[in-house]
């Protein structure tokens, strides 16, 4: 089975803006035994000093994205692409492909090659980078506005402004719910989180068909 067949059989995309919640669901999802590639996890790897990947985000923007010790300054990178929209678009040229290829040894090692079932992949860019396609049906974890910045602000330590300025650089939360084949609100207490992922995955057949 190629990569393109089971993620468009079997995968199911999980989006959704910065501090949307995304997180705490995918981590739920893993806790029931489903399979979830973090793209962010996976694209860490991509970047590991001594990769081709890393090697060549060097070559493209400098040793000055490097700190003290070597390894890529993600904090220097953030701002630069949030900064450069054309900046942003030759890093993920760059990251992309491989990302691929992590995510399907990923697959590989749990089997699902041989033995299917859905699986999820947790990226924020799901729609800004035209991926729906690619899986078989699109979540979004959503809660208003406010409450990512607010959830933004505590998690990075931010001001206000500088969390803003990384909602701006995204499609706005709303327009992610309209296209998603699944909402999950995650304005809630974690109980009822926990009864509407649990609702969201009684809505999953065992039979799938590939997305047309």
């Amino acid at each position: 089975m190629l990569f393109s067949t089971l993620s468009q059989t079997w995968g199911i995309a999980l989006t959704g803006g910065v501090a949307s919640g995304k997180s705490t669901v995918g981590e739920s999802l893993r806790q029931r035994g489903f399979v979830v590639i973090d793209a962010d996890q996976a694209s860490r790897l991509v970047v590991l000093p001594g990769t081709e990947g890393f090697k060549e985000v060097v070559a493209t923007f400098g040793t000055n994205i490097l700190t003290a010790s070597g390894e890529m300054d993600r904090a220097k990178m953030r701002e630069i692409v949030f900064q450069s929209p054309d900046k942003r678009a030759t890093l993920e040229s760059i990251i992309h492909h491989r990302l691929t290829h992590i995510s399907e040894e990923l697959l590989r090692r749990e089997n699902l090659f041989d033995s299917p079932r859905f699986w999820f992949y947790e990226a924020s860019l799901i729609y800004e980078r035209k991926r729906a396609g690619d899986f078989n049906r699109v979540w979004v974890a959503y809660c208003p506005r406010a409450l990512q910045i607010q959830r933004l602000m505590a998690r990075d330590h931010c001001d206000q402004e500088q969390a803003e300025r990384i909602l701006i650089a995204q499609m706005p939360a709303e327009d992610k719910a309209k296209q998603a084949d699944l909402v999950i609100d995650t304005d809630c207490d974690r109980p009822e989180l926990e009864r509407r992922i649990e609702q969201a995955l009684a809505s999953l057949t065992q039979d799938p068909s590939p997305k047309e």
